[in-house]
């Protein structure tokens, strides 16, 4: 029988002891929880969830019960923190806070897209000499100036006639550039013995674009007798919309709303806006 060289022998063995090595990973699972390159799409209605011992998701992003798309992000307990979407058609696409107890702290609006929801902000004024006037021609008494956050504006009001006088009240309202528009006119009168009168303004700040600069000012006016009248602010903020009516009218097209930011690494022929979606019960479903 031929001599076999070793060295031979050897690399036989080598390979054999590789081919049962790349025998046994074929066999093995790839480990799967590590994405290291590349984009992760679910499509087709699909989601994710992340859900704790308890059952609960701490998150959850995909397709709602309702259709729409949204990302819940939950507490342990099982209550919403963190959403987008969900609760219907005209919150589909909203972003909102909770608190614990489920109230939303912090949202857009359900109807004035362009504005902030919640919370309510102050208006604060500050009053003049003219707050106590006896003028005929009139006499501002207060002013405020903000930057518009939330669509719709409400101010209370109260002022004093003495007897046998009679009164009007302006609230006015200028923009950069613009010129002093009325908002509300109330007439008020001091009766025989005098007194006062409360009043209050609602309105969406129509025209107006969110972020932008708007001065107020209150104006009072003898109209009637003589006497010196008095008009005090009892409060004024900003809110949300309470219904599709009070949605402010769009403004001028110098004022209309920059464009929207696009999502990050979207590849081309993808839509820019991916709204992720979500399927967790336990998703508020109420309207706000």
């Amino acid at each position: 029988m031929a001599a076999i060289p070793l060295d031979l022998l050897d690399r036989i063995r080598d390979l054999e002891r590789q081919v049962r090595e790349l025998s046994g990973r074929a066999q093995m699972r790839p480990a799967m929880d590590k994405i290291t390159h590349g984009r992760v799409t679910i499509g087709e209605g699909g989601s994710l969830a992340v859900i704790g011992p308890n059952g609960r998701a701490a998150l959850s992003t995909g397709q709602w019960a309702d259709g729409t798309y949204g990302t819940y992000l939950g507490r342990d307990d099982g209550s919403a923190a963190w959403t987008v979407g969900g609760s219907g058609t005209d919150t589909a696409n909203m972003v909102r806070m909770w608190t614990r107890g489920g109230s939303a702290v912090v949202m857009d609006d359900a109807y004035a897209d362009a504005f902030l929801g919640r919370p309510a902000l102050p208006v604060p004024w500050q009053p003049t000499a003219g707050a106590t006037t006896n003028s005929t021609t009139g006499a501002t008494s207060w002013y405020a100036a903000t930057r518009v956050q939330c669509p719709v504006f409400w101010l209370g009001i109260e002022t004093y006639c003495p007897a046998n006088v009679g009164a009007r009240v302006d609230v006015e309202a200028i923009v950069p550039g613009g010129t002093w528009e009325n908002w509300q006119t109330w007439t008020v009168s001091g009766g025989t013995s005098g007194r006062w009168t409360s009043n209050e303004l609602t309105r969406p700040m129509h025209r107006l674009k969110h972020f932008s600069h708007i001065t107020w000012r209150i104006r009072q006016t003898v109209t009637s007798g003589q006497g010196q009248i008095s008009t005090n602010v009892m409060g004024s903020y900003q809110r949300n919309t309470f219904s599709a009516a009070e949605t402010p009218q769009a403004p001028p097209v110098a004022l209309s709303k920059e464009a929207a930011p696009t999502t990050p690494g979207a590849p081309a022929g993808e839509p820019a806006e991916l709204r992720p979606d979500t399927l967790h019960a336990d998703a508020p479903r109420r309207a706000v």
